[in-house]
């Protein structure tokens, strides 16, 4: 009797083991190209990794898990994507689809009833504690989608930053040199909150990173580490130049230096995280998910076409590397994925008996991480679809559907079509070789947009016509009210008057650039 007891106990204690649920964290960086890390996204490439950036801690991530050569970021800017991510949908779905979307903000749409990736973690079991740190999903507050930890500032749903410039937003106070784009602080918070939890409750954890967004800023020591190596391939002279020596056309966008830097950064906070995870005991039983929120603000991108704010591979192939219990490890996965899969992979591997929202658009991964190419996934819908009716930029659908891709403009009609499995790099437009192929990709586009009534691009212009309607409105109420309070006096009014004429024909030149984009603006 004894030993059936004895036995007994023993299974219950390796059942109680076997049941331990995981944990999981994603680092999501800010415009990270697919070509901007150390770690190659396509073996048989050797622009897929940069020859200058130093990740090494990615590196050894990439080294203890699988590493996937075609992800895709949900959009090529970052509030869509920001969206999309945590709650598994496109963002045509969710109709946010581009930076300042103003027909969703004309139409103040909501998001705080959609099923997040915090709440299906804490559905599977309500013991998960959940975080998120650093950049929002703008105009919502992390804290009321199932994030029981943030660090946002006095209820502001951007974390009173913007880009992570300032310690505050409101009074534009710069943030200190230690701290350049809240990546120390980011760090920081992520330790405290791993070393309160982790091995004591099963958490999801997320670093939303404001690197390496413009405008550039990274730490003296880490420039000058850059500065002393080897110049890279796309490197020359005006990147090793001071700030201040830089021409204005480098300014924002270029200086190498710092952006190495950034990134070198945002290594080391991962490199914090997984000392962490592993000094609690828990690296065996965690996922940790590696990726960028849209393709790479600077260019070139490796070898793809493209970049950030576009739908070419360059603005929507980013980088994405996972490790954790059971992915092959050292693996390099060809199976395009997209971000919205997260949602129902973490469902998956939660073993979660609560049943996935409606109308996700993604996949569980968990087939893919454990099988690689031989994986499947299962999705509802056909390929993944990308809505990009922007009035800033060429207004554009796409859809990704088995080898093909098919981009078609929303004014004109045009369209491009690629085999992006042979031609990643998108140098063969196959529309006028193969129509019968376009013509299928487009009718699975069309069913899909007209599935979740997509915004249409008509309707985005005129709202965005009517925003500057009211743009122009306030300006005028405010000019009234300073002139009121000048009391007369000649140099208060005149300030008053100048800028409102600066006002007026900034709202005049938006008009002019939106209507002339209406025309239909190629490619």
């Amino acid at each position: 009797m004894r030993l059936i007891f004895t036995l007994f106990l023993a299974i219950v204690a390796a059942g109680t083991n076997a049941v331990e649920p995981p944990n999981f964290i994603i680092v999501y960086v800010d415009d990270l190209g697919w070509a901007d890390t150390s770690v190659r996204m396509m073996d048989s490439d050797p622009d897929s990794a940069s020859d200058f950036h130093q990740t090494p801690n990615l590196e050894k991530l990439a080294n203890r898990g699988m590493k996937f050569s075609c992800a895709y970021a949900p959009a090529p800017t970052c509030t869509p994507s920001r969206k999309s991510i945590q709650f598994g949908k496109t963002p045509g779905r969710l109709g946010y689809t581009f930076v300042h979307d103003v027909l969703a903000l004309q139409r103040n749409l909501q998001w705080k009833d959609e099923v997040s990736l915090a709440d299906t973690v804490k559905a599977a079991d309500p013991s998960y504690v959940t975080a998120h740190f650093g950049k929002g999903m703008s105009g919502e507050q992390m804290n009321t989608i199932g994030y029981d930890v943030t660090d946002e500032i006095d209820g502001n749903a951007d974390n009173g930053n913007f880009h992570g410039e300032f310690i505050s937003l409101k009074n534009r106070t710069p943030l200190p040199p230690d701290n350049p784009k809240r990546m120390a602080s980011l760090k920081r918070s992520s330790v405290d909150f791993l070393t309160q939890h982790s091995g004591v409750r099963p958490f999801f954890m997320m670093v939303s990173h404001y690197a390496v967004h413009v405008p550039h800023a990274a730490r003296a020591d880490l420039i000058e580490k850059y500065r002393n190596l080897p110049r890279g391939k796309y490197c020359d002279d005006d990147d090793y130049l001071p700030l201040e020596k830089l021409p204005k056309s480098k300014k924002i966008s270029s200086w190498r230096l710092q952006y190495a830097a950034m990134i070198d950064e945002v290594d080391e906070g991962l490199g914090a995280i997984i000392d962490t995870v592993r000094s609690t005991g828990q690296l065996e039983n965690t996922y940790i998910i590696y990726t960028s929120d849209n393709g790479g603000g600077l260019t070139p991108n490796g070898t793809l076409r493209g970049g950030k704010a576009n739908l070419y591979e360059g603005g929507l192939r980013v980088p994405f590397v996972v490790a954790g219990p059971g992915i092959k490890p050292g693996y390099q996965c060809d199976v395009p994925i997209a971000q919205w899969d997260l949602l129902p992979t973490l469902h998956d591997y939660c073993g979660s008996d609560q049943p996935l929202p409606a109308n996700l658009d993604g996949g569980s991964l968990r087939d893919l991480l454990e099988n690689g190419n031989s994986g499947n996934i299962q999705r509802d819908v056909e390929g993944f679809v990308f809505h990009y009716p922007c009035y800033f930029a060429p207004p554009l659908s796409v859809i990704r559907l088995g080898d093909y891709k098919l981009m078609e403009h929303l004014l004109t009609g045009e369209q491009m079509l690629f085999n992006v499995k042979l031609d990643y790099k998108e140098e063969r437009n196959l529309i006028e070789q193969q129509p019968e192929k376009a013509s299928e990709l487009k009718a699975s586009l069309s069913r899909y947009l007209n599935s979740i009534d997509a915004e249409a691009i008509q309707d985005v212009y005129r709202a965005r016509l009517d925003e500057l309607d009211r743009f122009e409105s306030m300006a005028w109420k405010v000019h009234f009210q300073v002139i009121e309070r000048a009391q007369g006096d000649p140099n208060l009014i005149a300030d008053a008057k100048a800028k409102l004429e600066k006002d007026l024909l900034r709202f005049e030149q938006n008009r002019a650039d939106c209507r002339k984009n209406m025309q239909g603006k190629s490619f």
